[in-house]
C-alpha cells in the first residue's frame, strides 16, 4: 500500500486501475466478511434456543434446501426402500394371519391387504416425483395429501379391526408412520402437524359413521401423542438442520474470502511492487498462453520489447530514487496509451514488453511510433544520454501471425533482435524484426 500511495503523491494514477482493483477487492471481502458475521450471530442464537427464527427470504431458502436433499436421499434409497417395505409387508401379513382371530381373520386380514395397498399406492407417487426432476416442485404440495390421506386411511382402518391383536399392532404401526412423516418427510413441523390432526379427525369421524366401538385412550395413543411427540422431534431436528445450514453458508463464505484472498496474492506475485505493471513471472505464462489462443483462433498478436536508453548513466547522475520516480512515469506512460485487451510489463530493470491482441503489423508499428512520441513527451531530463536532452526509449517490435512452428522462445528471441537492432541505428527509435528472419 505503500507503493500505491507513493503512486498516488505523485499524481500519476489517472491510467492505473491496481490501486482501484485493491480497493474493489477490499470492499468486497468487508462486504463478504459483514455478510458472514449476520450468519455467526444467527448460528449463536439458533444453538441457544429451538425455537430461533430466520427472516422469511432465508427460512424459506433453509426448507427449500431441507427438501431438495430428502428428495433426492428417496431417489437413491427407492430400491432399499421397496426390499424393506416388502419384507415387512410379508412378515407383518403373516403375523396378522396367524394372530387373528379366527371369527374375523378373513375380513380383517381383506382390510389390512386393503391398508397395505394404499401404503404402496403413497410409496409410489413419492418415489415417482422423487426420481423425475421436473416434478421435484411438485413434492410440497402433494405430500401433505399423502399424509393426510394415508394416515387417515390407515388409521381408520388398522384401528377398527376386530381381532384384538391385530388392531394393537395397527395403532403401534400408525404411530410409528406419524413420527415417520415428521422426521423424515422435509415438511414443515406445522404443515405434518395439521395434515397429521385432520387425518387423525377423519378416522374419528369414520369412527363414529361405521360405528366402530373403540376406546379412547386408544384413539389418544395412536394418533394424539405420536402427534406431539412427532411434533418436538421433528423441532428438534429442524433445529439441527438450521445448525447445519448455517455452517454451511459461513463456510461457504469463508471459501469466497479465501478464494479472493489467493487470487489477490496471485495477483501480486505476477505485480511489480514499484511500477505496478506485470512482471516477468507472470508475462511467462501470460505469453505462452497468448500464442496458444493464437494458433488455435489464427489470430495475430505483437510484442514490443521496450528499453529506456542510456538508464544507467541516468541512475548514476540522478540517483536511484529519481530513477524510479522516472521508471514510474514511462510505465504511466504505458498504461494510459494501451488498447483494450493489451498488457504491459515490466520485464526487468529498465526494460518492457508490451503484448497487443488482435492486431496487424502496420497497426503495431503506428501504436510504437505513438508511444515512442509519448514518452520523448514526458520531458524527463537526461543530462547524461548521447541521443537527446529528455529520456527516450529504443523499442523492438515483432508481429505473430498464427504460424505453427513457433513457440514462446522464438517470439522473446524475435522481439528482443529488433531492439538489438533499434540500439545498434543509434536508439529512441522503433525497429520492427519479422519472425521469419
Amino acid at each position: 500500500m505503500a507503493i500505491t500511495q507513493r503512486v498516488f503523491d505523485r499524481k500519476i494514477l489517472c491510467c492505473y486501475d491496481s490501486p482501484w482493483r485493491m480497493n474493489d477487492l477490499e470492499n468486497e471481502v468487508h462486504i463478504l466478511r459483514q455478510e458472514k458475521l449476520k450468519f455467526e450471530q444467527l448460528l449463536l442464537q439458533q444453538k441457544k434456543s429451538v425455537n430461533a427464527s430466520f427472516d422469511d427470504a432465508l427460512e424459506h431458502q433453509f426448507w427449500k434446501d431441507r427438501q431438495d436433499r430428502i428428495i433426492k436421499l428417496i431417489g437413491r434409497a427407492v430400491f432399499p426402500a421397496i426390499v424393506i417395505y416388502f419384507i415387512f409387508h410379508c412378515v407383518s401379513l403373516s403375523m396378522n394371519y396367524l394372530s387373528a382371530d379366527p371369527l374375523y381373520r378373513e375380513r380383517d386380514i381383506f382390510r389390512n391387504h386393503f391398508s397395505f395397498a394404499g401404503s404402496w399406492l403413497a410409496l409410489l407417487i413419492i418415489f415417482t416425483l422423487a426420481k423425475h426432476p421436473q416434478w421435484h416442485y411438485l413434492y410440497g404440495k402433494i405430500v401433505p395429501y399423502i399424509v393426510f390421506f394415508g394416515i387417515g386411511l390407515n388409521s381408520a382402518i388398522l384401528l377398527s379391526m376386530y381381532s384384538l391383536p391385530l388392531a394393537w399392532r395397527g395403532s403401534i404401526v400408525v404411530a410409528l408412520a406419524i413420527v415417520f412423516v415428521y422426521v423424515c418427510s422435509g415438511l414443515k413441523p406445522k404443515i405434518t402437524f395439521l395434515a397429521s390432526i385432520l387425518s387423525a379427525l377423519l378416522s374419528i369421524v369414520y369412527f363414529h359413521w361405521a360405528d366402530v366401538q373403540i376406546a379412547s385412550w386408544v384413539v389418544l395413543n395412536a394418533l394424539l401423542l405420536p402427534n406431539l411427540v412427532g411434533f418436538a422431534l421433528a423441532l428438534l431436528v429442524s433445529s439441527t438442520e438450521k445448525i447445519r445450514f448455517l455452517q454451511s453458508i459461513i463456510i461457504h463464505y469463508d471459501r469466497r474470502i479465501y478464494a479472493l484472498m489467493n487470487q489477490h496474492f496471485k495477483d501480486l506475485s505476477h505485480q511489480d511492487a514499484l511500477t505496478l505493471l506485470g512482471n516477468r513471472r507472470g508475462f511467462n505464462e501470460y505469453l505462452s498462453q497468448t500464442i496458444i489462443d493464437a494458433k488455435q483462433t489464427q489470430s495475430s498478436f505483437a510484442l514490443l520489447f521496450i528499453d529506456i536508453d542510456f538508464f544507467k548513466l541516468y541512475n548514476d547522475y540522478y540517483g536511484h530514487e529519481q530513477g524510479d520516480q522516472a521508471l514510474i512515469q514511462v510505465a504511466h506512460c504505458m498504461s494510459c496509451s494501451l488498447p483494450d485487451k493489451a498488457n504491459a510489463v515490466r520485464f526487468g530493470g529498465e526494460e518492457f514488453v508490451i503484448v497487443l491482441h488482435h492486431i496487424h503489423q502496420a497497426e503495431a508499428e503506428v501504436f510504437a511510433q505513438q508511444l515512442l512520441q509519448k514518452i520523448r513527451s514526458l520531458d524527463i531530463e537526461h543530462q547524461r544520454s548521447s541521443v537527446a536532452k529528455h529520456l527516450t526509449v529504443s523499442i523492438g517490435l515483432t508481429v505473430y501471425d498464427g504460424q505453427d512452428n513457433v513457440i514462446y522462445a522464438d517470439v522473446l528471441k524475435a522481439a528482443d533482435q529488433a531492439l538489438y537492432q533499434a540500439k545498434a541505428l543509434g536508439r529512441n527509435r522503433v525497429f520492427v524484426q519479422y519472425l521469419n528472419q
